[in-house]
């Protein structure tokens, strides 16, 4: 892979800091770097197709130009979910890509395996936050993590994602940069949803799901389903369920109202707090076996569990 191309593909890296040099953001780069937002904001992932050198290099400015805009912008939702599209796109070229280009990008995080093997401090910096990748779920050997192709693929994807919403903030920004903000702004999906809660109005573990649905912070499928089945149980409706998830960063309006469907057609029950601890979601002591338990408490005891 030329350096032409690999910036192209891994336009978070210095090799294409350095490409692009001091090439000035004009009004279609950064338009194109607004695009490249706004591909995130409907989830798309798909690469656009340029054929020569100019061409790659603006595609590569675009992406400058869209950290430009979002430091601008101070928006954590479109950050979060601009790093998260980000990171598929790298994901989707590391799969086609050669050994040597995987080494290149992996180096950079320190994500170096060795027979299939990686330190713990660095599987634990980057492992998504499933149960599949919970340290208890896998195979251990003087402190190192067995991880498989695909695995690694995640951690890089994951490491590409933090290191990618990490934004300097922007201040006196130029006016086109301001102008493409102020327009994404009013493309931001549109929601009724509020959240509004109150200390004591839910358990611990689900006060603080609501509190990263808040700050529109990814959750992990399992994750979801336990918010989900519990939302459901309390008589929630299934608008305001999706209302809530459609404030992170991966949401899909599609696939979001077929599981609520499919949930309350099926009826699950909210799992147990036995089952919930081995998901990784137990911050604390309540003892009342399944969450929804919580509301037959007096406010007294809520409030020392709190404590």
């Amino acid at each position: 892979m030329d350096e032409l191309d690999f910036a192209l593909k891994f336009p978070f890296t210095s090799e294409a800091k350095k490409l692009i040099g001091t090439m000035q953001l004009n009004k279609q780069i950064i338009e194109m770097g607004a695009e490249r937002i706004r591909k995130a904001l409907h989830g798309s992932s798909a690469s656009r197709r340029v054929f020569n050198e100019p061409e790659i290099k603006d595609e590569i400015a675009s992406f400058a130009a869209a950290r430009m805009i979002l430091g601008s912008l101070r928006n954590r939702f479109m950050t979060n979910i601009f790093a998260v599209n980000e990171s598929k796109m790298v994901r989707n070229n590391l799969n086609k890509a050669d050994p040597e280009t995987l080494e290149r990008i992996s180096s950079r995080f320190g994500i170096k395996t060795k027979e299939g093997m990686l330190d713990i401090p660095t599987y634990l910096m980057y492992s998504p936050k499933s149960q599949h990748y919970r340290l208890i779920n896998k195979k251990i050997i003087s402190g190192k993590v067995r991880v498989t192709e695909a695995e690694e693929l995640r951690l890089i994807e994951e490491a590409v994602r933090k290191h990618i919403e990490i934004i300097p903030i922007v201040k006196d920004a130029p006016d086109l940069i301001k102008k493409a903000g102020e327009k994404l702004l009013e493309e931001l999906p549109k929601t009724e949803v509020k959240i509004n809660v109150k200390a004591g109005d839910h358990p611990p573990c689900i006060m603080k799901l609501f509190e990263s649905a808040k700050k529109h912070e990814n959750l992990p499928h399992t994750a979801r389903w336990f918010f989900a089945t519990y939302l459901l149980a309390i008589g929630m409706n299934e608008d305001q369920i999706n209302g809530i998830f459609s404030t992170m960063p991966d949401y899909s309006e599609k696939i979001t109202r077929y599981q609520i469907s499919h949930a309350k057609k099926r009826g699950y029950s909210v799992p147990s707090c036995a089952t919930v601890m081995t998901y990784g979601l137990c911050c604390a002591i309540c003892r009342v076996g399944i969450p929804t338990k919580w509301h037959n408490l007096d406010e007294k005891r809520k409030e020392e569990i709190r404590k």
